[in-house]
């Protein structure tokens, strides 16, 4: 089995399995039955799914007809694109670990919860925006993996532009909901990646 079969069988499960996962986490959630309070105006949706269709024809095409993505193949060391296997699988647990901390407060757009609670375990004791993290190192793993420029800047820099201009909308959601509980927990935990003191952030305890 060649190079080229094994990044595609790669890409194919991974993206299944991040998929399943999203799936069943949202189907757990919506069947919990919490109502919505506050959610982010459509628009700024629509620009997810476009970027999501884009990103979807491009997987569709290097899978099926790669050649027409020639233009933009890069030489990489066989090891450098299984190393990005190895990564995407790695991306693919956290992704895991965080959907179980998420809980049913899991949603497709950014928005609020009638019960929705200000998760603080599991990865997001260190990060407040973990899931965007995950999707980073997938992104970067699929670069490795297809060895292509094209869809790793294209993929990548749309991934970026649709993060940046959600989190602030998302943080202002959650300082508003959660007041001086969520404020402390910023002040506590890295925005992607954890702070240099590693030491997470801890809830003081109501006496």
């Amino acid at each position: 089995m060649n190079i080229e079969t094994v990044a595609k069988i790669s890409l194919i499960v991974l993206y299944s399995l991040f998929s399943l996962i999203r799936i069943e986490y949202y189907r757990r959630a919506k069947k919990a039955g919490f109502k919505t309070v506050i959610e982010e105006k459509r628009r700024y949706s629509l620009w997810l799914s476009l970027f999501i269709c884009y990103e979807v024809l491009t997987f569709f095409i290097f899978i099926f007809s790669p050649e027409t993505l020639g233009f933009g193949v890069i030489l990489l060391p066989v090891w450098v694109r299984l190393a990005g296997a190895l990564l995407g699988f790695i991306a693919l647990l956290w992704f895991l670990w965080i959907h179980q901390a998420l809980g049913n407060n899991l949603s497709v757009r950014i928005s609020i919860k009638d019960a929705q609670q200000l998760v603080t375990h599991g990865p997001y004791r260190w990060v407040r925006h973990p899931m965007y993290t995950a999707f980073f190192i997938l992104h970067i793993a699929a670069f490795l993996l297809t060895s292509n420029w094209f869809i790793g800047l294209t993929w990548t820099a749309g991934l970026a532009a649709i993060i940046f201009t959600r989190v602030k909308r998302e943080e202002e959601m959650l300082l508003n909901r959660f007041g001086k509980a969520y404020s402390a927990y910023a002040n506590n935990t890295g925005r992607f990646i954890p702070r240099l003191n590693w030491t997470g952030f801890r809830p003081e305890k109501r006496s």
